[in-house]
């Protein structure tokens, strides 16, 4: 079905056959869409308030879960299965359980593919797809006021509560002129900061954009002011190549696409991982 598509004006979505099922939120990769009433920093922090939380979807509210996506398909954004990996290091169940029944059950092998990445950038995760109710892992909310407090103490001292309390912290990050990276790549950044267990180099490497100078490179800076994140800023040398930020690059290929001479090429094309 053709429910997203471009034409005059720009991008158009036909809000009559979307399921969604936030596919495109997971492929796009200037954040360009974005989902009503998602907030990911809120969904953090409910799941956080539980000893082993479980993330569910609103469109099965009768399954188990303490926090809810419109969709799991969401999760088919390996930044977003990085970050709940970083954050989550004592563990979160994904409850998959009536996704193969489900209108958008297509979702089902992008999360796979996403969560299979996770074992060569956070090795050791604690994050696990659930498909069998009987391997679901799910402590109801409802408790009684000696536990709360007990609850209130071990949330406060938790591993994620920490890291959801450190990604809350700190000023905004600073845009580079008028661009800014978008809010999961912001997060990110923060987790990767905040975590005990992240390699930096390994994320940096199997998630951030590639880019490459060629010999063709006229020093036009048209890539500078295209670029939406800053990832890539003028030297302060004349004649010098522009610097490169490899931590903002979100692979969009504005560059290499605005590029009169080919004189800029994008190495690494992230977005096909999870496509």
């Amino acid at each position: 079905m053709d429910t997203i598509s471009w034409g005059q004006g720009g991008l158009h979505i036909n809000t009559g056959t979307c399921t969604q099922c936030l596919a495109c939120l997971s492929v796009c990769p200037t954040a360009a869409l974005s989902s009503p009433g998602l907030s990911l920093p809120r969904l953090l922090s409910d799941l956080a308030d539980h000893p082993l939380p479980v993330l569910g979807c609103k469109g099965q509210p009768d399954n188990d879960a303490h926090a809810r996506l419109s969709c799991l398909g969401y999760l088919a954004h390996p930044e977003v299965m990085v970050l709940f990996a970083l954050v989550f290091p004592d563990g979160l169940h994904i409850n998959l359980t009536a996704c193969s029944e489900c209108a958008n059950s297509h979702i089902l092998d992008s999360v796979a593919a996403a969560h299979d990445r996770l074992k060569d950038i956070v090795p050791g995760h604690a994050v696990r797809l659930i498909q069998n109710r009987e391997e679901l892992e799910y402590q109801a909310p409802s408790i009684s006021r000696r536990q709360f407090f007990t609850l209130f103490r071990e949330r406060s001292a938790s591993a994620a509560a920490v890291m959801v309390g450190r990604l809350h912290d700190g000023a905004e990050q600073q845009p580079y002129g008028n661009k800014r990276v978008p809010a999961m790549r912001a997060l990110l950044l923060k987790a990767i900061e905040a975590s005990p267990v992240a390699n930096y180099r390994v994320i940096r490497d199997q998630l951030f954009g590639k880019i490459s100078f060629t010999s063709d490179c006229t020093r036009s800076k048209r890539c500078v002011g295209v670029c939406p994140t800053g990832a890539i800023q003028s030297s302060d040398a004349n004649g010098k190549l522009p610097v490169f930020d490899q931590t903002l690059c979100i692979s969009c290929y504005s560059c290499q696409s605005f590029c009169r001479n080919r004189g800029v090429l994008v190495l690494d094309n992230n977005r096909t991982a999870f496509m």
